[in-house]
Order: C-alpha cells, then sequence, then structure tokens
C-alpha cells in the first residue's frame, strides 16, 4: 500500500474560540488560563503587521515545513499576521484568514524558546484581546486527526462544532419526507375519534396518494387548496401525508366525509388495508399535528444554532415549519455538496432550504451542519506536504 490512509470521512469536532475575552476567558481550560499567565510573565512583544516578504519569510523560518505549499507568500486583503518577539528575537507568530463571519487559523507556529514560554496559545489569546471589536465572530482554530494537535486545539476551544470533509462510503438519506423505517403498529388499533384528534375535524377521507386526493378534489365544485402545512386556513385542504408522518403513502382530504362505497364506486380508490393501516399509525404517540409542529420548531432551533454564527442570512422560522432556509453566496456549490453526502436540498437562486422534520436526530442535524462546515473550513483545500509524522496518543 502506498502513501498513508486518509479518511476524513466522518463528523470529527473543530475548535474555536469566540472573540469576546470575557466571555473567552471563563470558558476556557484552567490549563490554558495557566498558560496565558506564564507568557505574560515571559514578556513577548507582540505586534500586528503588515506582512512583508520579509515578514512572511521570517515566519516561514520557523514553520515546521518551511517548503509547505500552503504557507502563504503574500497576505491578501483583510488577512492579519501577528508576529511575537522575545528580547529582540523573533520567537513565532499567526496568520488569520477572514471566512464570512469568523477568521480561519492559517498558521501558528514558535519557536522552541517561544513553545517553552506557551507563545502559541498566548498569540490566540492576544487576538482575542486584539480582534475583540472586529466585527468577527470567532476564531477557528482549527480540527486535526493528529491527536496531540487536536488536544492543542480543545485546550483553547469556547466551543466546538461538528465537521465532514470527505463523502462516507455509506450515506445516511435525510429527505424532506419524514419516512425513515417502518413504524410498530402491532399493537395499534384505530378508535372512532382518531381523525378529530390528529386533525381536529372529523370531515376528513384518508386515500392511497396524493394523486387520487387531487382526483377527487377536481371532480368537485368547491375551490380546493394543496398544503404542506395542516394548520393552514381553508374548509377543503388535500394534505400528502408522507410530507406530514413518517409513511410511504396516503394523503387526507380535509372538510370532505366519503364513505367507503363513494371512494371505490365514484372515483375507483378505496383500499381497505392501506386506510386501517394508515389509521393505526395515527393512533401512535406524538403523531398529532400539534406535537409534529412542535418538534419541527425545536429541530429548526437547533439548526439555528449552528448556523447563526455563520455569513448567511436564516428565514424567521414559522408556525408550520417545512425546512430550514437560508441565503449564502455559493449556494449552488453548497448543494451539489449536500446532495454527495445524501442530503435532500432546495435551491432557489441564493436560496437553499433544508429537511426540518420531526424524525430528525439532533445527530442528523450535527451531520448536515457537518457537511456546511466541511465546505467552510478552509483545511479542506489545503495541499498534502507529503510529510508524516509519528503516531503519539499520549502525553499534552
Amino acid at each position: 500500500m502506498n502513501g498513508h490512509y486518509v479518511g476524513k470521512d466522518l463528523v470529527h469536532y473543530g475548535s474555536a474560540i469566540v472573540l469576546d475575552p470575557d466571555q473567552a476567558y471563563a470558558a476556557l481550560d484552567h490549563s490554558a488560563r495557566k498558560n496565558i499567565r506564564k507568557a505574560q510573565n515571559a514578556g513577548f512583544d507582540i505586534q500586528r503587521c503588515s506582512g512583508t516578504t520579509r515578514e512572511l519569510d521570517a515566519l516561514r523560518s520557523l514553520w515546521y515545513y518551511p517548503d509547505d505549499p500552503n504557507f502563504p507568500a503574500e497576505l491578501a486583503a483583510g488577512e492579519i499576521l501577528y508576529l511575537a518577539y522575545l528580547d529582540g528575537e523573533l520567537a513565532g507568530g499567526m496568520v488569520l484568514i477572514p471566512v464570512g463571519r469568523h477568521l480561519f487559523l492559517n498558521n501558528l507556529t514558535a519557536s522552541e524558546r517561544g513553545k517553552r514560554n506557551q507563545l502559541q496559545g498566548y498569540l490566540l489569546w492576544h487576538a482575542v484581546t486584539d480582534l475583540s471589536d472586529s466585527g468577527f465572530r470567532y476564531i477557528d482554530i482549527g480540527v486535526s486527526y493528529r491527536v496531540n494537535l487536536q488536544r492543542f486545539f480543545t485546550k483553547w476551544a469556547t466551543f466546538r462544532y461538528p465537521v465532514i470533509f470527505n463523502v462516507p462510503e455509506l450515506n445516511p438519506e435525510i429527505r424532506f419526507r419524514p419516512f425513515r423505517q417502518l413504524p410498530n403498529v402491532s399493537a395499534a388499533r384505530a378508535d372512532a375519534n382518531v381523525l378529530l384528534r390528529v386533525f381536529e375535524t372529523k370531515a376528513v377521507t384518508l386515500v392511497p396518494s396524493i394523486e387520487l386526493a387531487r382526483r377527487i378534489v377536481n371532480d368537485r365544485a368547491e375551490i380546493w387548496t394543496e398544503t404542506r402545512n395542516p394548520g393552514a386556513g381553508g374548509d377543503y385542504r388535500i394534505l400528502d401525508l408522507t410530507e406530514l408522518f413518517p409513511v410511504q403513502y396516503g394523503a387526507a382530504v380535509l372538510g370532505l366525509e366519503l364513505s367507503p362505497e363513494t371512494l371505490w364506486e365514484k372515483y375507483g380508490c378505496y383500499d381497505h388495508f392501506k386506510q386501517q393501516y394508515l389509521m393505526n399509525c395515527l393512533t401512535l404517540p406524538d403523531w398529532t399535528v400539534k406535537s409534529i409542529a412542535a418538534r419541527r420548531t425545536a429541530n429548526y432551533q437547533r439548526f439555528q444554532t449552528w448556523f447563526e454564527r455563520e455569513d448567511v442570512q436564516i428565514e424567521a422560522c414559522v408556525d408550520w415549519v417545512d425546512g430550514f432556509t437560508f441565503g449564502c453566496a455559493d449556494s449552488a456549490s453548497l448543494a451539489s455538496r449536500f446532495r454527495s453526502f445524501g442530503v435532500e436540498v432546495r435551491c432557489n437562486g441564493n436560496k437553499l432550504t433544508l429537511p426540518c422534520h420531526q424524525e430528525l436526530s439532533e445527530q442528523d442535524i450535527e451531520y448536515v451542519y457537518a457537511i456546511y462546515r466541511g465546505h467552510l473550513n478552509l483545511c479542506s483545500e489545503w495541499r498534502s506536504t507529503g510529510v508524516k509524522g509519528t503516531i503519539k496518543l499520549t502525553g499534552s
């Protein structure tokens, strides 16, 4: 086998530090605070520099691999360089790159003397205090598949985020329709009031599919609305139950109660066993419209907690959640990435809508955000240096 195995196809966790000194210091690990005090006592002089060729070359000389193609030859607009000196001698430095509303830690290095005096962590802390009024929200410290480097990142994190870079061998399927596995209805028995409990009306006709529901309403004189929102107004509505419940088939005509004989003789669409199965499903716990609405709203809020840190425009949550929608600059490439990871997505201009139904778990939502975060994280664009270290699983 040539080379080394590279996975990066599981949800891993990156580290970030908020650009709020009080909040960050309160959240930091005790050992990180101790390292800040040690570096302060050492007397480092940290300067924000313009990024001349001479400055970058000097910092490159301290980098673990001076020929690294990922080390910047010059700074682009908005990029930030800090250099740290001890007794007039360059002891280390850091390069930060703006990514939307946050800064990405592109390079962080120190001389042996700088390392002994905890300079690398102190550079991060200096940036937190120096950039607290910059408008950026946090520094993305990064994610590593090297145990010791990941331990360092975690030590300086005030929050962690999920991230995945490569498509897994087997993708989960995250779709707009909530069906994922067969519900257990072996002990369920429908009663006469099940439709009233679920839809808050007894005037309901269940049919095997949305196409058959359309056939019925198109034959009638009343004005009908087809909606994904079961709480929408109007006396006559049709719902695709596969968009509402975790079922494989079924539709509901609200505002109309037809007998089995009428369904069969006039419309040719009565299926006794499917109707009984759907009725039994509707007796399961939490299969009411109110319960589903509450669980979808909770999942929307989970999505929002992750995405609100980023440079996206999140649409406000509504009474009935049909998806999580946000606007972003690179919607087309993001949509393609989501689909390659098994996530269905709707794209409308610069807006993306992701599935947000009641059957999604917290792990599902983390996975979806991890896909986005893998697109955002600049280390996904790094070229391999071919330099292989040794594995060390112990130590600080």
